[in-house]
């Protein structure tokens, strides 16, 4: 009987062959168009795909709902993508705030003009609340963050260390996230592998959705405060008149309603009135009144 050489043979191999990437076009959708028009409904149609796969079951195995974990917090991460691309096609002025940034020499190769703003978040993660208060100073200069959507950002920043969990650690709580979650009271969690159950996983879910809807919410106000604004080189000349401003006022709504809510967008005209009310300059005789 002859002894084999390979005293490195500790594990029986299979063939790994070519490996599974040879060819990695091939392995991409290049069908695939997006049904939706609008950032917060394609989050919405990625959450419900994602709800198919286990809003039926009875229960969820701690394996799976950490894989679900990590398709709803690349959903919300792919809205914040679309949304400041879609921003920075839109409003001139986060437009022209952004003429400073670069872009990677191949986007300029073989993105198309319209596309190109997509080029900016290469290598940007917005799984963390500080890369989204960073891209909200950046792309729409907030400078105050109103303290309910930076309440939401912390709460965010938590779901993000559970999912840096699942990611690196195969759900396990390293001390890293530990710290940042607060040691003292997850010590005893340390090393421990994350296990959401059901009814977790769905209060996961829904508080992600509220979060993406108030932070799109907040953007849409931003921008339409900041069309008034005498600071703003790029203000719009509102006339104040539906049939004179529903161009522009389209151009907003467009970017952020949405048609695949449970409760959809109010219509355009009800939420223009609503802009009328509060921002129209009220006339000197009219205040003293």
């Amino acid at each position: 009987m002859s002894i084999s050489a390979d005293y490195s043979a500790i594990t029986n191999i299979g063939s790994l062959g070519a490996g599974p990437c040879a060819n990695t076009v091939e392995l991409f959708d290049r069908s695939y168009s997006e049904t939706a028009t609008t950032a917060i409904d394609v989050y919405l149609e990625n959450c419900q795909a994602i709800n198919k796969l286990w809003i039926n079951l009875d229960n969820v195995a701690p394996e799976f709902s950490r894989l679900l974990l990590l398709g709803y917090v690349s959903a919300v991460e792919s809205y914040f993508r679309t949304i400041l691309s879609s921003i920075i096609k839109t409003d001139k002025k986060a437009s022209a705030d952004a003429h400073s940034y670069t872009v990677p020499f191949g986007a300029v190769l073989y993105q198309t003009r319209r596309s190109m703003p997509e080029a900016l978040f290469e290598g940007i993660s917005f799984a963390s609340e500080e890369a989204i208060r960073k891209a909200l100073g950046k792309f729409l200069a907030v400078e105050r963050i109103p303290d309910d959507i930076k309440s939401s950002l912390l709460e965010f920043e938590k779901v993000c260390h559970l999912r840096h969990c699942c990611v690196h650690r195969f759900g396990k709580l390293g001390t890293q996230n530990g710290i940042a979650l607060g040691l003292e009271s997850h010590s005893r969690a340390l090393e421990k592998p994350l296990a959401l159950g059901k009814n977790e996983l769905g209060e996961v879910a829904s508080w992600l959705n509220s979060f993406v809807k108030s932070v799109n919410n907040f953007m849409f106000r931003t921008l339409l405060d900041r069309s008034t604004s005498e600071k703003n080189d790029y203000r719009i000349a509102w006339k104040w008149m539906y049939s004179r401003d529903r161009a522009n006022f389209a151009r907003f709504y467009n970017l952020f309603s949405s048609c695949k809510d449970g409760v959809p967008s109010p219509d355009m005209r009800a939420l223009y009135d609503r802009f009328v009310l509060a921002k129209k300059p009220r006339s000197k005789k009219s205040s003293v009144k």
